[in-house]
Formats: C-alpha cells, structure tokens, sequence
C-alpha cells in the first residue's frame, strides 16, 4: 500500500484587503492625533525708523543671569513667586510693559519658564532687552 505524501503548502498572505486596512488605519490617527493650537510667540515690532516712547514708570525691568536667578527690579523672586508678583505690578500699573533681558550663558529652559510665568500672570506686553551680562544676584 502506497502512502500518499501530503503535498507542502506554500503559505501566502493575502494582500488584497491590506490597502483598506491601511486607509483606515490612517484615517483613524489622522482622527485621533490632538493637534496644537499654540502657534508660538505673537511678536508686534514698529515699522522700520519708527521710534516708541515709554515712560520710565510703565517699564518693570526683569533680568535673568547665568545661574537662572530672576530679578524684579531690584527684588529677587523665586520662579514659582513671579506670578504673583506680575500680577501684583500689573494691578498697580495695567499700561506696564516687563522688558526681559537674559544673559548670555543662561539656560534657555530657564528663560522659557520666566516667559511662562509672565503669560500666566496675563502679561500681554514683555519685550525681549539685548542679552548682555548681568553680575550675579547676592
């Protein structure tokens, strides 16, 4: 008596439905991924050779130096502080305008969270002074 052999398959995957598949596959991330409304910063400069006056009272000074210590006018603040502060200045004066002045070998972080906490305190006008360098806070 003769056995017969079975004959080997050849596996095949069937590709027919792998574009369908693939489709909804990015429809549904396109669906699914939280997009970003922040578009950065919203920055308004004067037309060229235009000069703007500030009185000396609506400036409030902040300068950051290299060891990422932040001071307001000549008072140093804590950065979880200088919300708080901002707020503080801005109910006193409402037309104050912070000029933010880093130096150079600060952490960019560092300023980032200053920025941060100024836009929560709704500090909507912060000017970005020269970077120069800033002797540090005693």
């Amino acid at each position: 008596m003769k056995i017969n052999k079975p004959k080997p398959v050849n596996p095949a995957i069937p590709t027919a439905s792998m574009a369908d598949i693939s489709f909804l596959l990015i429809i549904f991330f396109i669906l699914t991924t939280g997009f970003i409304t922040e578009k950065g910063l919203q920055i308004v400069l004067p037309e060229k050779g235009q000069e703007v006056k500030i009185k000396k009272e609506n400036i409030e000074n902040i300068f950051i130096n290299a060891a990422g210590q932040v001071m307001i006018g000549d008072m140093e603040v804590p950065l979880p502080d200088i919300k708080g502060r901002v707020e503080n200045l801005l109910t006193a004066n409402d037309s104050l305008i912070f000029s933010l002045t880093v130096d150079r070998k600060c952490q960019y972080d560092k300023v980032i969270k200053v920025f941060d906490q100024l836009k929560l305190a709704n500090a909507e006008r912060v000017a970005f002074a020269p970077p120069k360098e800033i002797e540090a806070i005693k």
